[in-house]
C-alpha cells in the first residue's frame, strides 16, 4: 500500500478517521503509532479512542514529536554519535545557537568537530544530557545515516501502523526523517494535517520545505498519495465559503455537513461586521468567543469579562459564536482587497484561516468604524434601546 498524505480541512474528522482505521488495524491484531505535535492533541486522540473502543490498549501508543524523536530514533542508537546517555529534551523557543541579544551565532557550535565527528554542543546542551529539541529531527537523521537506518527498521518491527498528525507544522529535518522510515516501514504511512493552519515550526534553520506549497510538493516526492477531506462537520456553508476564501484556489472546496442548526442560533447566522467602538455591546449580547493576535491586542476596547483565545492556541477548538480582531496583516482580507495577503505573510494567513474556522454559526470581524462602509460582510446594528 502506498504512502498516504491526507489533507484534512479544518472540521473534516480527521481525528475520527485516525482513531476508527486504528480501531480496524488493532482488531486485525496490530499495534499503532500515532505521532502528533501539541500536547492538546495527544490527550484528544487518547480520549476519543478510549471512548469509541471502550477501554485503553497497549497496542495504540500515542507520542508527541519529540518524544518520538528521542525514545526511538534517538536514544537506542545514541552511541553510534555521543557515548553520555540522553536523558530528556529541552524545548527551544527559538534558537539556543544565536546569542538573544546580537543574533549573532555563538561560537563552537558548528554541527561537526574538526575531526568530522558530531559536536554535542550543537545538539545537546551543556550538561549533555538534553537534547535541543529543534535539532532532534536533524540529530534523528544524522544517527539514521550512520546506522544504516537501524532505527526506522526497528519501528518497522514494533508497529504495524503509524500515523502522524498536525504535519503542516513539520519542517526540513523532519521530511528526512520521514523518508528514512518510508524506505523499511512494512505497511503505509499515514500523513495528516492541514497546510492552512500552520502556526508552529518543529526545527530551526532554513532546510526546505519551509512554505505550504513546497511541503506538498516534497510529500508528491517521497510517494505519498493525496487524500483531501473536504467535509466540514462543524461550520455552517457561510463560513466554510469564507475559510476557502482565505486561500483561494489553493485547495479543494469545503463542503458544510451541518444540516440543522440549533434554534437559538438561526436569528444571528453568518458573517458580520461589528464597529470597534460596537465590540462591548456585541459581546454582551451574543457572547462570542473573542479570537485575537496575542493577549496585547485589543486591549483599549474589549471588555475584561471578554473570552479570549490567541489565534495559535484556538487550534483544534471549535465554538458557536466567534468574534475576530484582525492583525494589520490581515485586515485587507476583511475588507475585501485584491491578493489581501502579501508575500511573506503566510503565517498571519493561516492564523486567519484558523479563527474563521473556529466558528460553528456566527463570525464577526472587528473593524475601525471609519472602514466599515461598503465592506463584503454586512454591518452588524446594535439594537435600538
Amino acid at each position: 500500500m502506498p504512502n498516504v498524505l491526507c489533507i484534512a480541512g479544518a472540521g473534516s474528522g480527521k481525528t475520527h478517521k485516525v482513531i476508527t482505521e486504528s480501531i480496524a488495524e488493532i482488531e486485525r491484531g496490530g499495534k499503532v503509532l500515532v505521532v502528533t505535535y501539541t500536547t492538546s492533541n495527544q490527550q484528544e486522540l487518547r480520549a476519543r479512542f478510549i471512548k469509541l473502543f471502550g477501554r485503553s490498549s497497549d497496542r495504540f501508543v500515542v507520542k508527541g514529536l519529540f518524544s518520538f524523536y528521542l525514545e526511538d530514533m534517538i536514544r537506542p542508537y545514541q552511541r553510534a554519535v555521543f557515548e553520555k546517555r540522553i536523558e530528556s529534551i529541552f524545548f527551544n523557543d527559538s534558537n539556543p545557537h544565536l546569542n538573544p541579544k546580537t543574533r549573532r551565532s555563538l561560537p563552537g557550535r558548528k554541527e561537526q568537530l574538526a575531526d568530522k565527528s558530531c559536536n554535542p554542543k550543537h545538539y545537546l546542551t551543556s550538561c549533555k544530557t538534553k537534547a535541543h529539541t529543534g535539532f532532534l529531527a536533524k540529530l534523528a537523521t544524522r544517527i539514521a545515516t550512520k546506522t544504516k537506518n537501524a532505527p526506522a527498521i526497528r519501528l518497522s518491527e514494533v508497529y504495524t501502523r503509524v500515523y502522524f498528525d498536525e504535519v503542516q507544522d513539520l519542517v526540513g529535518w523532519d521530511y528526512s526523517v520521514l523518508k528514512s522510515l518510508g524506505k523499511v516501514m512494512k505497511s503505509s504511512i499515514t500523513c495528516v494535517g492541514d497546510f492552512r493552519q500552520t502556526v508552529y515550526e518543529t526545527s530551526f534553520g532554513h532546510k526546505a520545505p519551509e512554505t505550504a506549497a513546497q511541503k506538498i510538493a516534497e510529500f508528491r516526492v517521497l510517494g505519498f498519495i493525496e487524500e483531501p477531506l473536504t467535509l466540514n462537520r462543524r461550520c455552517i456553508q457561510t463560513i466554510c465559503d469564507i475559510a476557502d476564501a482565505v486561500h483561494l484556489g489553493a485547495y479543494d472546496a469545503t463542503k458544510s455537513a451541518v444540516d440543522l442548526v440549533p434554534d437559538e442560533f438561526n436569528h444571528h447566522l453568518g458573517a458580520f461586521i461589528v464597529k470597534q467602538s460596537e465590540v462591548m455591546d456585541y459581546i454582551a449580547t451574543f457572547n462570542p468567543m473573542v479570537l485575537r493576535w496575542n493577549v496585547r491586542s485589543g486591549t483599549k476596547f474589549l471588555p475584561p469579562s471578554a473570552h479570549c483565545h490567541n489565534f495559535g492556541s484556538s487550534k483544534g477548538l471549535g465554538f458557536d459564536r466567534v468574534l475576530i480582531l484582525p492583525a494589520e496583516s490581515q485586515m485587507d482580507f476583511v475588507l475585501g482587497r485584491v491578493a489581501p495577503f502579501a508575500e511573506g505573510s503566510e503565517t498571519a494567513q493561516n492564523k486567519m484561516y484558523v479563527a474563521i474556522t473556529r466558528a460553528r454559526y456566527s463570525l464577526g470581524f472587528i473593524v475601525p468604524d471609519k472602514l466599515v462602509e461598503g465592506l463584503r460582510f454586512p454591518l452588524w446594528a446594535k439594537p435600538a434601546i
